[in-house]
């Protein structure tokens, strides 16, 4: 299998993994869901990096991450992350430093929740053409979502 090749199963296998998620709807064309880092996640980041914020600045996910991201999910700890389905991408956040209680501790008090977190986006060019129709058929039967999640 060449790598494009190995690449376009890995997405297709995320892209599978995004179909089963519990998601809400905010306005016309966001899918927002909470979920958990799980292989199929890290998998298609593993060679990108991250935005870190407040700040933007862009990290590189470095081995030791990816495979501590792993560990975790094998011993039945994996960290949790929102994942934000835009029509042009696919945005997973996570925090590094007291995760277990993302993404709620800054839903329920923003003022005062840690505030640096993680976002790696996945264009919808790299997840392929089924992406859209995926979107666009989980935007159709996603309900709104509550009031306590912000606008992402």
């Amino acid at each position: 299998m060449s790598e494009a090749e190995g690449a376009s199963a890995t997405c297709a296998t995320f892209l599978e993994m995004l179909k089963t998620l519990p998601w809400c709807k905010q306005g016309d064309d966001v899918l927002v869901a909470v979920h958990k880092i799980t292989p199929e996640v890290i998998e298609v980041i593993k060679d990108l990096g991250a935005n870190v914020y407040p700040g933007g600045i862009h990290v590189k996910l470095n081995k030791s991450f990816l495979t501590d991201l792993q560990n975790k999910f094998d011993d039945g700890q994996p960290l949790p992350a929102v994942l934000v389905w835009k029509t042009q991408n696919v945005e997973i956040w996570y925090r590094r430093q007291s995760p277990n209680d993302f993404p709620y501790d800054t839903w329920t008090n923003p003022a005062g929740a840690p505030s640096e977190k993680e976002c790696v986006l996945i264009s919808a060019e790299t997840l392929g053409s089924d992406s859209m129709k995926a979107h666009l058929e989980l935007v159709s039967k996603a309900k709104e979502c509550p009031a306590m999640i912000p606008p992402q």
